[in-house]
Formats: structure tokens, C-alpha cells, sequence
């Protein structure tokens, strides 16, 4: 095959992989479309948290609340849907990374918090290698080290990382190792620890189902409707009679 010919071959086959990622056909895409776009992401996170933390300081929150915090899986959590007769209070923000988080976490939790919901280490799972996940667990159980201290009378739920639609077996088994340690973690530190990568969010082979998502990363109402089952269990005095029973 003449140069040319295969210096043009391979062109297009990383423009046809380039493109796959970007389009979430193949995994990659969002880290791909982080890195072109870095800067204005970044900028576009920093205003949207900045506006969220304005709005959360202008609230009154609710006594004995039942508090979520966490990332985009948080914030988009209509709590007052599956959770209607409980005082539930969303602190999720979109892409915020642990560090992030842990620096506003107590400032997010009122003093009388009847209870936490956690879910800490997302962002920074989807961001990291493989072989840069085993050091998660003991950051966010610095956090959870945080929390116990400082909300002494606040019941601890730490939810498990959703897993995405498009995974490799490495990453799957990478996911599995995390969430075993943020089990231990969680349950060292009194918490209750709620796996999220099982059937039916999860299939055999460890990717999100499609049917319990809305996109590669983010559950649909099915699949709220199952992880509101899972937390209701977890905390009793939570559910409320419109719940349904999650799937086993």
C-alpha cells in the first residue's frame, strides 16, 4: 500500500474512533470532550456550583432533615417525588470532584440533620486510571471521618458508584474493587453502605442498564425509582407509602 494511502487509512480510523468516543459509542467520550474543552467546562462548573452554593445559603432548611449530598446523581434526584413525606434536602452539584465536596460538605449539612446520604467519589472515579483507584477509598473516608465527628447525631448512608453504560471488563472490576473498600469504610465508621452496581442499575457484566438509565451516566425515573427503594430500606424512617419496594 503506497504512503499516502496509509497515512490517509489511519486518519480516518482515528477520526471514525475520535468520533465514536465523542458520541458515547465507545467509552472515552467524556474525558474526551473534557480535555478539548477544559477551560470553558471548568468555567462553566465554577459558575453553575457558585450558583448553587448561593442558592443553598439562601435556603431554610427544614428541622430533622434528611440531607443528600453529593454530584449530578444527587442533584438530579427529585427527592420531593419519592420522598413526599419526609423533610429531604438535595446538596447535590454537577461535577464536583471529591476535593471540592469534602470543602463544603459540613456548610451543606444543617447541625440537626436527622440523617446523610452520601455519594462521594463519582467524578473522580470517571476522571482517574484504573490503577489510580485504590487511593480513593481512604480519601473519601476521610470525609466519612469528617462527618461522624462533626454531626455526631446524623445517621450515615454512603451510596456505592453507579457504574456507566460503556465499561471495560478493567474498568468494571476496577469499579468493584472501589465500592468493596468504600464498603469496609462505611462500615468501620458506623455507616450504613447501600451497593448501587447491582441488578437491575447494573447487568451481569457489570455496565448501567440501558432500561434503568437516561444517558451514559445518569439513571431515569425507573431507575430512581429503584435506588430510592434501596436508600428507603436503609433508612427506615425515611420511606414514605409511595415507595415501591426496590427489585431484587
Amino acid at each position: 500500500m503506497p504512503r499516502s494511502r496509509a497515512i490517509a487509512l489511519l486518519v480516518l480510523v482515528a477520526s471514525v474512533g475520535l468520533a465514536a468516543a465523542w458520541f458515547d459509542f465507545v467509552p472515552g467520550g467524556w474525558r474526551l470532550r473534557r480535555m478539548l474543552g477544559a477551560d470553558e467546562a471548568h468555567s462553566e462548573y465554577e459558575s453553575a456550583r457558585a450558583q448553587r452554593l448561593a442558592d443553598f445559603a439562601a435556603q431554610t432548611p427544614p428541622a430533622r432533615a434528611f440531607v443528600f449530598l453529593g454530584s449530578s446523581t444527587i442533584e438530579r434526584f427529585d427527592l420531593a417525588r419519592w420522598f413526599p413525606l419526609a423533610p429531604a434536602l438535595d446538596r447535590g452539584i454537577g461535577n464536583e470532584p471529591l476535593v471540592d465536596l469534602a470543602s463544603r460538605a459540613l456548610a451543606s449539612i444543617p447541625t440537626d440533620a436527622q440523617a446523610l446520604v452520601l455519594y462521594a467519589g463519582s467524578i473522580d472515579f470517571r476522571r482517574c486510571a484504573s490503577a489510580e483507584v485504590d487511593a480513593l477509598p481512604d480519601r473519601i473516608d476521610r470525609l466519612l471521618a469528617q462527618l461522624v465527628s462533626e454531626r455526631p447525631g446524623c445517621e450515615l448512608v454512603v451510596l456505592g458508584i453507579l457504574p456507566e453504560r460503556a465499561m471495560t471488563p478493567e474498568r468494571v472490576a476496577a469499579l468493584a474493587r472501589l465500592n468493596a473498600h468504600l464498603a469496609d469504610h462505611a462500615h468501620a465508621r458506623g455507616a450504613t453502605f447501600v451497593e448501587t452496581a447491582r441488578p437491575p442499575l447494573a447487568l451481569a457484566h457489570g455496565a448501567l442498564s440501558e432500561g434503568f438509565s437516561c444517558d451514559s451516566l445518569h439513571l431515569s425515573d425507573d431507575g430512581y425509582a429503584v435506588l430510592a427503594g434501596w436508600i428507603a430500606e436503609a433508612l427506615p424512617a425515611l420511606r414514605p407509602r409511595d415507595v415501591p419496594t426496590a427489585p431484587r
